[in-house]
């Protein structure tokens, strides 16, 4: 039987939740001011992948979608990610300001528009292509949840993570986290009004919750491949044993 909006909604966050129900390790040393320059680097370096190449799942969002108003509202927020100062506001595109942050913790540019993501990171982007092409358009945008939904939450903690901890980063390197503390919000909410008005179905709803895992998983990805790559091979013993205890 299909659930009400509001109980879909909260199905929903109780998945995401039950999927991951502790912070991926980077996360919790992040906020905890425990990721090294080093560490920072490769974070930055291979989360651009997906802010650099985030037109490729947007624009399948907006080619699947049928109805005219929600089109509309997909180019206001294709606009915002490739640069709202094309229409005469702030800020430039948000991968520019994924560059400006990299500049900021000391990644010149050259080498953060030419680095090689991992492996595992370029996998989790076409991971998420392919769910979001092969996906019912209502369900396409509704994987928008998993980030932009809790999205104004989480850059807020991560900001005023770095702004505590690494007081050495310019103020104005942290434009990015500040811009999806107040885009995401709007983001977020039209991705829930969309699985609420167009996902009332038994199927659609089943395939929802099974594409809100897969999202999850595929953050989860980044988040480890980075972890393993750069950050667990430096930690102490006891480090490791703290933050990735707290999965089990």
């Amino acid at each position: 039987m299909a659930l009400s909006p509001e109980a879909l909604i909260a199905d929903l966050h109780e998945t995401m939740q039950k999927r991951h129900p502790r912070p991926h390790p980077v996360r919790q040393l992040l906020l905890t001011g425990r990721l090294t320059k080093e560490h920072l680097h490769g974070w930055a370096r291979n989360l651009f992948h997906e802010f650099r190449n985030i037109h490729r799942f947007f624009g399948v969002r907006y080619q699947k979608c049928p109805i005219p108003e929600l089109r509309r509202m997909l180019i206001d927020n294709m606009i915002e990610e490739e640069g709202e100062d094309m229409i005469g506001k702030t800020y430039p595109s948000h991968a520019e300001l994924w560059v400006r942050f990299g500049e900021g913790i000391g990644i010149a540019r050259d080498d953060m528009l030419n680095y090689e993501p991992l492996p595992g990171i370029r996998a989790a982007l076409e991971m998420y292509v392919s769910l979001v092409q092969q996906s019912h358009w209502a369900v396409a945008i509704g994987t928008g949840l998993v980030f932009e939904g809790g999205g104004p939450k989480r850059m807020k903690e991560e900001r005023e993570a770095l702004e505590q901890y690494y007081p050495w980063i310019p103020k104005r390197a942290l434009d990015f986290f500040r811009v999806h503390e107040y885009h995401d919000e709007g983001h977020g909410e039209f991705c829930f009004d969309v699985v609420r008005k167009y996902c009332m179905e038994d199927h659609l709803q089943d395939e929802m919750r099974e594409a809100v895992k897969s999202r999850s998983d595929i953050m989860w990805l980044q988040n480890e491949t980075i972890y393993q790559a750069f950050v667990r091979p430096s930690l102490s013993a006891e480090t490791i044993q703290e933050i990735e205890g707290r999965l089990e």
